[in-house]
């Protein structure tokens, strides 16, 4: 907004004159008056947290441009009655910077807030100055960043963190909730609050409503967000001693407008659960949606950890710009039951694809991972050793880049260990172009001196070169070779799709193990 003149800020009357005067309605004087509050006046953080005393008339706010939430919101009442607007000061509880989750508000608890209530277009609004100027940080510095949504707030939005409280009245403070059916202060003091940018955005949190969660082994918190699509969400779980516990909790895609959070903690205690999200990709840093206190009172008797991965399980939201066709039917968490797990994407072109499974412990493999493909078809193959989550990720290009990137992250919970604890065989770029499917053997390495059969297909390869032997194309796309294999080394599997080519090119690589 223009700066205003220094002559002007010497006299309330003169303030609310001048920036009055533009104005071509009651509401754009109040909106003025907002405006100039949020961007001009300072808060006091050395007053808050108690080093000195803050302006609190109008006229010290206005001469030092520094206060606490009192002056704020008596700087605007001034204004307002200066120009014969009906505003109203009210004093109350908030849930705002210090707030302790799982706290009992009383009546016998010390107000702490104010804010303003404004009559306009017939009927009482909210305004709150103080926190549409900025907010405290974590180092106890007041970082100013003005926001519209604390201009004319609606009350089911405003009761989130405001509860009014005026004179030790307790029944005619309800009538300032500006609800049809107002709120207790128990119930006020339990619900859960959602940052500004939840409540913008429509991002609600349907089953748990209070900001204390009592887990029994287990909890499962779901998300959805019906006005904007979040495309891209996490969470953070910490112990009493603000150490990171991610291992204890997971967010898994239910589709585009749901996912759920589930908190499996390995001890007993309590939790800080803390859930961002942002519906722009192009966002640098992600806003914070709620905090949630969490209360283990018992654990699973086995704890199996979850892979580190604090953002959600499942499609990201350009899949489809990706090439991939069904990837909204794909279950974002997934069950094997006895270590080898495979996955079918659907694809309406050819999809350059690469993936890689994550343990628990962080680890990353590829080679337990193997991709095969049609020109409408992926097939992702991976292998659990153990039993336990994994998680799978699939990368892919997007169109006009090269480099491939995060396509979809899928939980698979193990129940079994593979019969096999051998990688797949090595493959190779040419491997998915001759769209080649092996059917056996599924295991890199293979015994030496000893009857090896070699089965796989291939539509468009004309002849396979297996241990320096070529075998031609026959009336099927399939190839069935039986070798005997030599001492300890390679056994490669070469292709032609042209008969008249000068070279194989490799698509398969075995290693021959001792006996």
């Amino acid at each position: 907004m223009p700066i205003t003149p220094k002559s002007v800020e010497n006299s309330i009357n003169e303030l609310a004159n001048y920036l009055a005067k533009p104005a071509k309605s009651e509401l754009e004087t109040i909106r003025a008056f907002y405006v100039w509050i949020c961007n001009n006046i300072s808060y006091n953080a050395t007053a808050y947290f108690g080093g000195e005393s803050a302006a609190r008339e109008p006229i010290d706010v206005l001469k030092s441009k520094s206060s606490v939430c009192e002056g704020y919101a008596r700087l605007f009442e001034a204004l307002c009655l200066e120009k014969d607007i009906k505003c109203q000061k009210i004093s109350g509880f908030s849930k705002g910077y210090g707030h302790q989750l799982g706290t009992i508000i009383s009546y016998q608890t010390k107000t702490d807030h104010a804010w303003n209530v404004v009559f306009v277009l017939g009927k009482w609004r909210f305004i709150e100055t103080t926190w549409g100027a900025g907010s405290l940080d974590d180092q106890k510095t007041f970082v100013k960043k003005f926001s519209n949504f604390y201009f004319l707030t609606k009350p089911e939005h405003f009761i989130e963190d405001h509860f009014p409280y005026i004179n030790n009245d307790a029944e005619g403070s309800k009538e300032w909730q500006l609800l049809k059916r107002p709120e207790s202060l128990e119930e006020f003091s339990k619900t859960l609050k959602t940052t500004k940018f939840a409540r913008e955005w429509g991002v609600i949190f349907p089953s748990h409503k209070y900001e204390v969660v009592k887990v029994d082994r287990k909890a499962s918190i779901p998300i959805e967000s019906k006005q904007n699509t979040l495309v891209s969400v996490k969470v953070n779980l910490y112990n009493s001693n603000t150490e990171l516990c991610n291992n204890s909790v997971v967010l898994v895609k239910d589709n585009g407008s749901k996912c759920t959070i589930t908190i499996m903690p390995k001890e007993i205690g309590k939790y800080t659960l803390k859930v961002y999200g942002t519906i722009d990709q192009s966002q640098t840093g992600m806003p914070k949606l709620t905090e949630y206190m969490i209360d283990c009172t018992s654990t699973e008797d086995e704890f199996m950890p979850y892979p580190e991965h604090n953002r959600f399980y499942g499609p990201s939201n350009d899949c489809n710009i990706r090439g991939f066709a069904n990837f909204d039917s794909i279950p974002a968490f997934q069950i094997c039951k006895n270590g080898e797990f495979e996955l079918k994407i659907k694809t309406n072109r050819t999809v350059k694809v690469s993936a890689n499974i994550f343990e628990t412990d962080g680890s990353r493999s590829s080679d337990f991972v193997m991709i095969e493909q049609s020109n409408d078809l992926v097939c992702v193959k991976a292998r659990f050793i153990n039993k336990g989550y994994y998680k799978l990720t699939i990368f892919s290009e997007l169109e006009g880049n090269d480099k491939q990137s995060e396509a979809m992250n899928i939980l698979v919970l193990n129940k079994v260990g593979a019969k096999f604890s051998t990688p797949f065989p090595k493959t190779y770029s040419s491997t998915k172009e001759y769209n080649c499917h092996l059917i056996e053997p599924l295991v890199r390495n293979i015994p030496s001196n000893s009857n090896v059969r070699f089965v796989m297909s291939s539509p468009v390869i004309e002849q396979i070169l297996i241990d320096g032997k070529v075998y031609k194309k026959e009336n099927s796309e399939t190839w069935d070779v039986t070798l005997k294999t030599g001492d300890p080394g390679e056994v490669k599997v070469s292709a032609k799709t042209d008969i008249n080519a000068k070279s194989f090119t490799s698509i398969y690589l075995f290693v021959v193990d001792s006996e």
